[in-house]
């Protein structure tokens, strides 16, 4: 029995909010996880998230560097990084995706980044990794392929994980971690379709949507998540891989998603552009020279607490690192904000109205 549960708190048409408890630990949902990719934020110590409830990590990089059995000796994921709340791991999946590789029907060959030597991960190294590094909820390992890829080789792409998600349940036993499936498919309802049957005939603790937020519009976006959220178990939490703009989150949401990650705001940040409500600002931009004011009037960061656009415009042009901090958190407050107003607004029943703010141009 998954230690898993989800509670759905109230609802708007199909946008929903609610809880996910996991080992005596809460998600609200919908929810953001940042991007701790190697076990932290570039630039932020955890310190700084206070209200953030999940952190989203790699199994590709962890079992590179350490490498997973120093993480288990050391304790586990969260002592490892001293993180208490909810980590969620990715099955190394989208580096198949996102870095030189060759795919088998065993599973993905990669090429070391760090020393440039081949090997293999495969559903069962994948999942035993993740069992080790103990995080809360694991993810398969999935076949992600170029959106635009043609049918026959998205057809390939949801067999495969089809297969490996069966290879993955037979080897999964952490029973302190839940398990999540993927459907894949890229834009074809009928394959997207297909791959939702085969996850939900698996029975996953939860159900992510993968191959999205790598070139598609965010018409095609919006209605192949539309399309496959219907088709999915409103019983349990469903996740959508990848994304973290602000209006992308707001136009998922309202289809009934209530998880997201991305590197987004973080990434954002290092450039040295800054979330505001449903808009950005530039602090690289000279207008900001002498501006004596915080980023945001309302925001409740540390960085729109201690400093103003004039230093943070300084730091960014002459001490990238320590900008990239500041910026950093700022980003992902407001991305928080912007969750937490979606969560309310849903209780409120005025979701419908506050998603008006975001609706793309």
């Amino acid at each position: 029995m998954s230690n898993l549960n989800f509670k759905i708190l109230a609802k708007e048409d199909k946008s929903r909010t609610g809880e996910i408890t996991i080992n005596n630990k809460t998600i609200k949902t919908p929810g953001f996880m940042p991007v701790a990719t190697r076990g932290a934020i570039k630039s932020t110590p955890h310190t700084f998230l206070d209200n953030t409830d999940v952190l989203l990590a790699n199994t590709y990089h962890l079992y590179l560097r350490p490498g997973v059995d120093v993480i288990n000796e050391l304790g586990g994921i969260h002592k490892f990084m001293s993180w208490d709340k909810v980590i969620l791991t990715d099955s190394g999946g989208f580096q198949a995706w996102s870095l030189p590789t060759k795919i088998d029907n065993e599973g993905v060959v990669f090429k070391n980044i760090y020393d440039g030597s081949s090997f293999k991960m495969t559903p069962e190294i994948s999942i035993k990794s993740q069992n080790k590094i103990g995080s809360d909820i694991a993810m398969i390992f999935d076949c992600l392929i170029d959106i635009k890829d043609s049918k026959e080789k998205q057809i390939n792409s949801i067999n495969l994980t089809r297969d490996w998600g069966s290879i993955t349940k037979s080897f999964h036993k952490n029973k302190d971690q839940a398990l999540f499936g993927i459907v894949q498919g890229g834009l074809h309802k009928d394959l997207r379709e297909l791959s939702t049957k085969y996850m939900v005939d698996q029975e996953y603790d939860g159900y992510a949507l993968g191959g999205l937020a790598i070139g598609e519009t965010n018409i095609e976006r919006k209605n192949i998540v539309k399309f496959t959220s219907e088709l999915l178990p409103d019983e349990k939490p469903k996740y959508v891989m990848g994304l973290g703009d602000m209006h992308g989150l707001v136009d998922l949401i309202e289809e009934g998603i209530d998880l997201f990650d991305c590197v987004w705001p973080a990434r954002l940040a290092r450039h040295g552009k800054l979330i505001v409500g449903n808009t950005y600002i530039n602090i690289k931009n000279k207008q900001y020279e002498n501006d004596p004011e915080p980023i945001s009037n309302v925001c409740t960061c540390f960085t729109c607490q201690n400093y103003s656009k004039a230093f943070l415009r300084h730091l960014i042009h002459n001490e990238n690192t320590t900008a990239w901090l500041y910026l950093t958190i700022h980003n992902l407050i407001q991305t928080e904000i912007i969750l937490d107003e979606a969560r309310k607004s849903i209780l409120e029943s005025t979701f419908s109205t506050f998603r008006k703010q975001f609706e793309y141009e």
